[in-house]
């Protein structure tokens, strides 16, 4: 390892789009804070920014070298942040996060000198430990370093081997950074994502054909819980839903410890974070692989959810102060219906009353779910959220229209799952479908929106009606809400988010209230997407 002293500016690109943030202004990735937490471990001063800040302003400080971190959608803002360093500095400038699935192109369109695939933790390791970051680093030394790609001196790309999945025990060697996460200027309001698990405990695989041809021989492969008979499927089809990059890129389900968990949750809280969101592809995966252990895990539905590990988790969290009290927000990210159940539902109720999760259905068709490769149906879904708005909890789910296999028939069963789905639910979010590489959907392509292919609005119609009733059922309601940002519309009015998820709520004459948590009282919709409200003083 060189004695050259690195100080690295880390660039949080992820939802910057083409250049700002136009929707999830309020949510913090751990992505970024966790390879800050590797650069801690070598002692490497960094600090992190926001891309649109480097746009709109440049780099503030004298940095050696360049990382940066974002998704397919956020090429274009990290290609401008790559521009405006190169004028001033001669550094070294990575990327990673979801948009090197991209491979070659997404070196190509940032013109990155390197990029990072998949988990990123044992690469950069072994990037500090060479010489490459260095002033005077070149391709040489990156010869026995696998999960990169670059260009050679013959500006030829080259894909070094994909680097294995992290094991067990290498998952949790990391330690995510929390002091970085000051380093966000609304982190006080913002929701924080706290990893608990990485990896999908889905590795099944769609019956959809492929545009190659390829297609599922229903060999079982599948079906095994040995992760080297999943590598032989014939028809080398990748592991999981077919829109899905995670289980190709991430592996099986793995959960950090109890103990790692808490820790971090506790740091923040300690900096003042008043919003945590647990997060995990699928949160009832954690302490799951524990019940598997030594093999890897592997099957979406067996065994049941680990409600012992859960209920220790939760009891250590409420055991802090700011949470049991009511002043800092936890809430759980994404749940897979086979796994909600009555049990669960009243460990989320007790310690976590009133708050939001999120289940993907994309499909009301359960014979298009099937072909989907996905773990769970319609009917697992409506089962779930009824059991939820039983116990109090606010489920919102997920759909995708355009996907592969969409037909009118599939469309209007979708439809009518949502307006079933009505009574028991906060919210429905509709995503285009967008084919990711090294998902088995990787090569169809991009379908058009929804305005354009009468099938997907048939879909998008039904949730914007069921969206509009909850809004309307929201006026005169009073909810909790964390007062984050200047309303530039209103001189004393604030932008709040609802701790239980919903709309953004403009609140009157709250400015001087930002960073707390209040009553409003919802007063009228202004739009699709906000609410206005005042401070409810009972």
């Amino acid at each position: 390892m060189s004695s050259f002293k690195l100080r690295i500016a880390v660039i949080d690109a992820t939802a910057a789009g083409k250049g700002r943030r136009r929707f999830t202004r309020d949510a913090i990735g751990c992505g970024v804070r966790s390879v800050c937490g590797v650069l801690e471990e070598y002692n490497i001063e960094s600090k992190i920014f926001l891309a649109e800040n480097i746009i709109e302003k440049g780099f503030q400080g004298n940095f050696t070298t360049l990382f940066i971190s974002g998704m397919s959608m956020d090429k274009v803002a990290i290609r401008k942040v790559v521009n405006i360093w190169r004028k001033k500095h001669k550094g070294k400038v990575v990327i990673g996060g979801p948009v090197t699935s991209e491979l070659e192109n997404s070196l190509k369109e940032t013109k990155a000198d390197l990029i990072v695939i998949g988990e990123g933790e044992l690469t950069l390791r072994e990037l500090i430990e060479s010489d490459y970051l260095s002033t005077n680093g070149n391709i040489s030394d990156l010869k026995d370093i696998n999960g990169i790609g670059f260009f050679n001196q013959k500006n030829e790309f080259v894909l070094a081997s994909y680097r294995k999945y992290s094991s067990h025990k290498e998952f949790r060697e990391s330690k995510t950074s929390t002091k970085r996460i000051t380093d966000y200027t609304n982190y006080f309001s913002a929701k924080v994502y706290v990893e608990c698990v990485r990896g999908c405990s889905n590795f099944g695989g769609t019956r959809i054909k492929l545009p190659d041809g390829r297609e599922c021989s229903e060999c079982s492969f599948c079906e095994s819980d040995c992760l080297e008979d999943r590598a032989k499927c014939p028809s080398e089809i990748p592991p999981g839903c077919g829109f899905c990059s995670v289980p190709s890129l991430f592996g099986p389900a793995k959960s950090k410890s109890v103990e790692q968990v808490f820790s971090e949750i506790r740091e923040l809280v300690a900096l003042d974070v008043k919003r945590i969101v647990l997060s995990a592809p699928d949160f009832l995966d954690f302490g799951r692989d524990e019940l598997v252990a030594p093999k890897p895990l592997m099957a979406a539905s067996h065994p049941k959810a680990n409600s012992k590990k859960i209920k220790e988790l939760f009891t250590k969290i409420y055991s802090l102060e700011k949470v049991s009290n009511g002043k800092v927000w936890i809430e759980v990210e994404n749940i897979k219906a086979t796994l909600f159940t009555e049990e669960i539902a009243s460990i989320l109720s007790k310690y976590l009353p009133n708050s939001p999760f999120s289940i993907g259905c994309e499909t009301g068709s359960e014979s298009h779910a099937q072909m989907l490769g996905r773990p769970s149906g319609p009917k697992d879904t409506l089962r779930a959220v009824k059991v939820a708005h039983k116990y109090g909890l606010k489920a919102h789910v997920y759909f995708i229209h355009s996907l592969p296999g969409q037909t009118i028939k599939t469309a209007k069963e979708t439809a009518d799952l949502i307006y079933k789905l009505e009574p028991y639910i906060d919210k429905v979010t509709i995503y285009r479908f967008r084919p990711l590489p090294l998902s088995a959907f990787g090569d169809f392509p991009d379908p058009k929106p929804a305005v354009f292919n009468p099938e997907s609005k048939i879909i998008v119609d039904a949730a914007n009606h069921v969206n509009l009733m909850k809004k309307k059922d929201l006026v005169g309601e009073i909810v909790r809400v964390i007062i984050s940002e200047p309303n530039y519309r209103d001189e004393k009015g604030a932008i709040a988010y609802i701790l239980g998820g919903g709309p953004m709520v403009a609140v009157e004459n709250s400015r001087d209230r930002i960073g707390d948590i209040v009553e409003v009282k919802i007063l009228r919709a202004l739009s699709e997407k906000l609410v206005l409200g005042t401070i409810f003083n009972s």
